[in-house]
């Protein structure tokens, strides 16, 4: 059963835009750290594992270690993107929606036309 961390998103509001962005980073933040760490356990761990070939002095080990553990990095990549992503979603909002929605409300008003009976 996946776990939900985020409530139906309802893009109503401004505040609403900006606070699922901000939980969608913060959730996403630690775990980019999380792997990049892992990934180097990983391959300190593969990389001591008996060689198939003893020829190599376990130089193929090494290779294979960097090899799997390189996945985990790409992987730690894709969670940077993702949170970096949400940070230009909101930045993109702000840019096309309330600069453009601000400029209109300083422009001067058109005079309204007046119905006199």
């Amino acid at each position: 059963m996946a776990q939900q961390f985020f409530d139906d998103p309802e893009f109503f509001s401004t505040t609403a835009i900006r606070d699922f962005c901000n939980k969608g980073r913060n959730l996403l933040r630690p775990l980019h750290n999380e792997l990049h760490i892992s990934a180097e356990e990983l391959q300190a761990v593969l990389k001591h594992i008996t060689s198939a070939n003893p020829t190599v002095f376990g130089l193929d080990s090494r290779v294979r270690a960097r090899l799997v553990a390189r996945h985990m990095h790409h992987a730690a990549d894709a969670i940077e993107v993702a949170s970096t992503s949400l940070v230009r979603v909101y930045a993109s909002f702000r840019q096309h929606y309330v600069k453009p929605m601000s400029d209109r409300d300083r422009s001067p008003q058109r005079r309204e036309f007046q119905f006199n009976g």
